[in-house]
């Protein structure tokens, strides 16, 4: 009895009642993109401040500017994870199917 009413429910939607924006298929952007970009910000913030801030405030404890090593880490994930979303198969087929 599921089956028969799960049929009748179904609903095929014509192409002037489809809204774009949902359709699951004009998304340009992958979250990738917006992890790799908040990444990178965080990245270049705690690097400047690595190297902006005192040297004997930031060395005191373990002698290494942690700061700064995290920051350059950050900011090469970042551009990997970028590099890694503008490369993806999808956004590729995207484009060839574009031209």
């Amino acid at each position: 009895m599921t089956e028969e009413r799960h049929e009748s429910e179904h609903h095929e939607y014509g192409e002037e009642e489809r809204v774009p924006e949902h359709s699951g298929t004009n998304h340009s952007m992958a979250i990738g993109f917006y992890i790799a970009a908040l990444i990178l910000i965080y990245g270049v913030t705690i690097a400047l401040v690595g190297l902006l801030s005192s040297a004997k405030q930031m060395n005191a404890h373990i002698g290494l500017n942690v700061n700064l090593w995290w920051g350059i880490v950050m900011v090469v994930a970042g551009c990997v994870i970028l590099g890694m979303t503008l490369a993806s198969p999808r956004r590729r087929a995207q484009r060839n199917a574009a031209r």
